[in-house]
């Protein structure tokens, strides 16, 4: 997930203006083509650090799966390398590929322990996430779907009150109140779900948007490391809510 709008005129955004990006002024400038090869490793890096996640964690005796103590200082080391990213486009090199490694362990574990209570769910999980991303894709190519300036607002906004929510839950949990009842298998439950994955998949539209600008105004090369990391970003948080939605869909049977 990215907090990252549209980097068009109307947004307002002027980190993200074009005009900063004059043509004639790039010598190297980036391109679609190189940010999507930049996307391809982050998510080699990914999927091989989440090989490790995955081995890390095993089920005990009695076939329960713990979640890692280990897992909460590397979710906080991942997050904190992110704003970082987020906030210093020129170092999305560095620091958008050791996000992707310590997010990719993170992620390697999570997929275990819905692996061991729901057989499957992981390929599942993958089919769909690889498929909202391609549906979304298609549709931003075509012009189905355009990145606006009330689009960009509307998931900014949104984007936070989930984020807020999240944060709350995760809060109160420390203090033993499970205030997540976004989290239950009910009815809400998958209706919030299903939100969270349309507004991830709005996103991806935002994104997409992002390489196309600053790319046609010639933004510098390093941009392309930075625009991946956005994309990356996305798709993780789209993932997670993914998988969380086939939990909760099953449980309910």
């Amino acid at each position: 997930m990215t907090s990252i709008a549209a980097p068009e005129r109307q947004t307002g955004n002027p980190a993200f203006d074009p005009d900063r990006y004059p043509s004639e002024t790039s010598v190297q400038p980036m391109t679609s083509r190189g940010t999507a090869w930049k996307a391809l490793v982050f998510t080699l890096i990914l999927i091989a650090a989440a090989t490790g996640g995955w081995s890390s964690v095993s089920p005990d005796p009695g076939g329960l799966v713990v979640w890692p103590w280990w897992a909460w200082w590397m979710g906080l080391a991942a997050f904190i390398l992110a704003m970082i990213t987020l906030s210093r486009p020129r170092l999305a090199a560095v620091t958008g590929l050791a996000y992707a490694g310590l997010e990719g362990w993170i992620l390697g574990a999570i997929s275990a322990i819905y692996e061991v209570r729901f057989d499957g769910i992981v390929v599942q999980a993958v089919i769909l996430t690889i498929a909202v991303l391609l549906a979304t894709l298609v549709l931003y190519l075509v012009g189905a779907v355009r990145a606006t300036r009330r689009m960009a607002r509307g998931v900014t906004v949104a984007m936070g009150g989930v984020v807020l929510l999240y944060a709350f839950g995760w809060i109160l949990s420390l203090f033993g109140v499970d205030a997540a009842f976004w989290a239950r298998p009910t009815s809400f439950g998958v209706f919030f779900s299903v939100v969270v994955i349309a507004l991830a998949a709005f996103n991806l539209v935002l994104d997409f948007d992002m390489i196309e600008r600053l790319g046609a105004a010639a933004a510098p090369k390093h941009m392309e490391w930075y625009a991946a990391f956005g994309l990356i970003l996305t798709l993780v948080w789209l993932y997670l809510e993914v998988i969380r939605l086939i939990a909760l869909n099953r449980s309910r049977q």
